[in-house]
């Protein structure tokens, strides 16, 4: 019976967040987070073992309500790296301008890895080999 009243009281308690998060002013909250499609990466191509190498990686938002929230990536190898950015607004004009990003990268053994930065085709990314010595 214990557990019948507290799965009530937390519905009630949700139900009462979410309709107290949408009721106040009448305007839309407009929010979103996408990839930005990476358009160039320069960056070193040999490393040691635990030296962080910086890439330089360039990047388009698409419109003004755009920033760059962070690369996100794929926990094995090849890795894929995606710049994401934060979209808040609701009128936002294109914009065509490129940003640019370091993303930092280190070799935890010996060998060699390969990152795939996300470009706008998935079928083509910007690939960037890496050879890790002791």
């Amino acid at each position: 019976m214990k557990t019948l009243k507290f799965k009530f009281l937390a519905l009630l308690v949700a139900i009462v967040t979410i309709v107290g998060c949408s009721m106040g002013d009448d305007q839309p909250s407009c929010f979103t987070q996408a990839y930005a499609p990476t358009t160039a990466v320069t960056g070193p191509e040999t490393t040691t073992v635990n030296v962080p190498i910086t890439f330089n990686v360039s990047f388009s938002i698409g419109n003004s309500c755009g920033v760059f929230n962070r690369f996100a990536e794929t926990v094995s190898f090849p890795k894929t790296v995606i710049a994401t950015a934060d979209y808040t607004g609701c009128s936002c004009n294109p914009v065509t301008a490129v940003t640019t990003k370091p993303y930092v990268f280190t070799a935890p053994t010996a060998g060699t890895y390969v990152l795939n930065f996300a470009t706008t085709n998935a079928d083509t990314p910007i690939v960037k080999t890496i050879t890790v010595t002791q």
